[in-house]
């Protein structure tokens, strides 16, 4: 999205990372539902055996740097030999990973993080404060291309404090900074390693890498957390093709297969041998109108276009069903501090009607689409047929996926779009509304409406915060340039013989191999 006084190309290399990392590696706050009885019911562990996934997304140019991860796939590996300061477990609360605590001052504008002690990479060496320091300043440098960099751009300092401790020092209070920490770039690497060897604290140790198609890995012996870790190898094959990744899956030439395609589910759920596991997400799909050009200037249409999306027929119809309805704002109850009482807006076809009229506008309207997520084209199919009911032409214009985001992205005033899972309220609401964000693509600029951020940034109160994102989802909610449909759940297949497997909120499912074993 527009990115002020930077460089577009830099803005499209950073969009298109954020979209393909976030859309598999977000952060969230439900746990994630099985189509069948959890798999996680009182069985005993048993370790040993390999491993398989076919995982979606990889190519031959995938680095292992988690500063660049591009694709899904490379978000996946980065999982196995990875970990970060802090995490959220499978009801989505935040607990330590490499860091034993968190604890703010001077109104959430220093955090002083302890880390764990005795913790070894890879490569042998000991975790310290020194090795956190370089991993987080990374992402922080003029140059850097880290999808991360905008997302700490409040952030004044981070320095060593002795050999187990760090403290972040902020320009602004942000009482969030611990789900910052969760987010998938901001993995801790030793200092003096290179960054694209895979080397980390993490489960697995990687043996071999063939971008594009399989990634080895060996269990880590020296794993900081017991009683995790079942399988003694892992194998994580890259399976483009949804269709032969199905296959795969079903004929056990693999056990965990990613990114089911909603249209492929009733082939698996009717296999004796394998299961589908649904998991909630932030990642939402939608449509944008430019709010500061003709004719989505006109608050009355873009009400009218509102009201005019049947987005429970879009979520039949693109995702099968497995999603939640969209409330033209992107905090959805997957967030802990998600505003239930917004009343919902549904299809009206005489609400259309009137503010269409009220509008003025007469013609037909343009509309981009391309296929960048699974079934944005049929949702704009859609989306055509019942404004049509309501009275408004909406023209389909279809454009090619190559350079989407190159040719259309901002350069048209009415598109469809995706944003891929965030790790906080406040992500949600600033990459894609305040007034100076790298992503605002509504062209959303109100002064008040960041003022409204940053006091829920700095409020302490849990509950005053909750009211404060309250009111900045419905100030976007009644007047915002996004048509949001639905939020889209993710969806695993895994073979029966797996044991132990839960449905982590929000794409997280990529650490369920050091939690899941082989049963028999």
């Amino acid at each position: 999205m527009k990115v002020v006084n930077k460089s577009r190309e830099y803005n499209n290399l950073t969009r298109r990372r954020l979209l393909y990392t976030t859309a598999v590696l977000g952060i969230g706050a439900t746990a994630g539902t099985s189509l069948l009885p959890t798999f996680a019911a009182a069985q005993t562990p048993t370790r040993g055996g390999k491993l398989v996934v076919g995982v979606k997304g990889g190519s031959t140019g995938d680095p292992l740097d988690p500063l660049l991860i591009p694709s899904q796939a490379a978000a996946y590996v980065t999982h196995q030999y990875a970990n970060w300061l802090v995490e959220r477990d499978v009801n989505s609360e935040l607990k330590g990973d490499l860091a034993e605590s968190w604890e703010p001052s001077d109104g959430g504008k220093k955090w002083t993080i302890k880390l764990k002690q005795g913790v070894k990479f890879h490569n042998g060496k000991e975790l310290t404060s020194e090795d956190v320091v370089y991993s987080l300043n990374r992402h922080r440098g003029a140059n850097s291309k880290s999808p991360a960099r905008p997302l700490m751009k409040q952030w004044d300092d981070v320095k060593a404090d002795g050999p187990h401790q760090i403290v972040i020092s902020l320009k602004e209070p942000d009482v969030g900074l611990p789900y910052l920490l969760t987010f998938i770039h901001l993995v801790i690497q030793p200092k003096d390693e290179d960054p694209n060897k895979g080397v980390g604290t993490g489960p697995f140790v990687l043996e071999k890498a063939e971008p594009g198609k399989r990634y080895t890995f060996k269990r880590n012996p020296a794993y900081f957390k017991p009683n995790t870790v079942w399988f003694d190898e892992l194998e994580v094959l890259i399976i483009n093709d949804d269709t032969a990744r199905i296959s795969a899956l079903l004929s056990g030439s693999v056990h965990i297969v990613t990114e089911v395609t909603p249209n492929l589910v009733a082939q698996i759920k009717n296999a004796a041998n394998v299961n589908i596991i649904s998991s909630a997400n932030s990642k939402f799909y939608y449509f944008t109108m430019l709010m500061d050009e003709a004719p989505f200037d006109n608050p009355d249409l873009r009400l009218a276009l509102k009201y005019a999306v049947d987005r429970d027929a879009i979520l039949k119809g693109v995702s099968a069903g497995y999603g939640e309805i969209g409330n033209d704002h992107p905090i959805n109850s997957a967030y802990q501090m998600y505003p239930s009482d917004i009343p919902q807006r549904s299809y009206d076809i005489e609400k259309a009607r009137y503010h269409y009229k009220k509008s003025d506008h007469t013609g037909p309207i343009i509309l981009h689409t391309a296929e960048i997520f699974p079934g944005a084209v049929d949702m704009s199919v859609l989306f055509q047929q019942s404004a049509a009911r309501a009275g408004i032409t909406i023209e389909l214009k279809r454009e090619p996926v190559d350079g989407y985001w190159d040719n259309v992205f901002l350069k048209v005033p009415f598109w469809v779009s995706y944003w891929g899972s965030l790790t906080t309220e406040d992500q949600a609401l600033s990459l894609a509304y305040a007034s100076d964000a790298p992503w605002n693509d509504s062209h959303w600029r109100k002064p008040p409406f960041d003022g409204l951020l940053a006091r829920a940034r700095s409020e302490l109160n849990e509950q005053s915060r909750k009211s404060l994102y309250r009111e900045a989802c419905s100030e976007i909610h009644d007047d915002g340039g996004h048509v949001t449909v639905m939020f889209p759940h993710d969806l695993q297949g895994v073979s029966s013989k797996i044991k132990g497997y839960v449905g982590f909120p929000f794409g997280e499912n990529a650490r369920n191999t050091q939690h899941c074993w082989l049963g028999t």
